[in-house]
């Protein structure tokens, strides 16, 4: 039955096809234009990440050109549950690469927070594409998610864009994404009435972050220091930190490092609050009294060394035991405890 279905579909020539998302308006809003016009935008955006993820453009562009073409076959529009599953099988069919069909098999995945998502790097370009510019299309022309509605499933896009970066372990640049995306949208002479696009994006994104953070099982109070200092180009590496100050917060090594910061903070604090006293970025070893001061001051600059030297493949637990490993009785002798 499948390969009848196959063979019907396979007789639809893939150029009529092509030519018919021209007069194909977007099911969604007819004010995003046609599914031609949202394949053209597919195609640069496409392009940007493939020089992030260091791919092949051109296969990246060739898989976003067809990735929609099976929306206006005869069978797709019977059975729309088969939208990019029939894709993958059409373009496996006509002889594209086999990283091609898997992409436009896996476009719209992620479905859900628990559901599978694309691995393989042309598959993660295309689904990251497609998301991207349908959350930018839908924020453009103001038909965002309310507290009760989300028509167009705004939020499981946000979140699929999340889960894909985070779970592959990339960072990708999100925010110039964003703002390529409606570049384009505006090349094309989309009309977007929403001024603050950019500023709510990040706002709905952050939100989005913060949703994936509690179904993670990150603490609280470590959920809101992470959205102190959010930033949309370091999802997975803004993840990794708050994961591994979870797991280690209730444990020793996350006691020495919370009390040891609380105790330096209370103690510049006392002499910030001394108007007579300047606070500098120098340091005279010559004034030191004791050892405890010489020990403590060797160990900081330990510390400085290993952070001035690490690159984008920290290990962010062994970044928090080194905060840590400050021995006890130096510490305590220096803040005479």
């Amino acid at each position: 039955m499948s390969e009848f279905f196959l063979e019907l579909f396979s007789e639809e020539i893939p150029a009529d096809l092509q030519k018919n998302l021209r007069s194909k308006l977007l099911e969604e809003f007819k004010k995003l234009g046609t599914y031609f016009d949202k394949v053209q935008r597919m195609r640069k955006l496409g392009g940007m990440i493939s020089d992030e993820l260091l791919i092949s453009k051109e296969k990246v562009e060739l898989s976003a050109s067809i990735c929609k073409t099976d929306l206006t076959s005869d069978l797709v529009g019977e059975f729309p549950e088969l939208q990019g599953v029939l894709g993958g099988y059409f373009s496996t069919y006509q002889g594209f690469d086999k990283d091609i069909s898997l992409a436009i098999t896996e476009q719209y995945l992620p479905i859900g927070l628990d559901s599978q998502i694309p691995k393989k790097p042309f598959s993660v370009a295309l689904s990251i594409t497609d998301k991207i510019d349908t959350l930018v299309g839908f924020f453009g022309i103001d038909e965002k998610p309310t507290s009760s509605k989300d028509p167009f499933a705004l939020r499981r896009i946000a979140l699929g864009i999340i889960r894909t970066i985070i779970e592959n372990k990339k960072d990708l640049k999100v925010k110039d994404l964003l703002s390529y995306s409606s570049s384009l949208y505006q090349d094309q002479k989309h009309n977007f009435t929403n001024k603050n696009l950019q500023n709510e994006l990040n706002i709905f994104l952050k939100d989005r972050f913060k949703y994936y953070l509690k179904e993670k099982q990150i603490r609280f109070d470590i959920i809101d220091a992470t959205i102190s200092s959010f930033s949309l180009n370091k999802l997975f590496s803004s993840f990794e930190k708050a994961k591994s100050l979870n797991k280690i917060i209730n444990h020793q090594v996350g006691f020495d490092i919370t009390s040891s910061y609380k105790r330096a903070s209370n103690i510049l604090d006392r002499e910030l609050a001394n108007s007579e006293i300047e606070i500098t970025n120098t340091t005279d070893p010559g004034i030191f009294k004791t050892d405890f001061e010489k020990s403590l001051y060797k160990k900081i600059n330990e510390i400085k060394k290993y952070y001035s030297n690490i690159n984008n493949d920290e290990n962010y637990e062994q970044s928090l035991s080194i905060l840590s490993v400050t021995d006890k009785a130096t510490l305590k002798g220096f803040l005479g405890i």
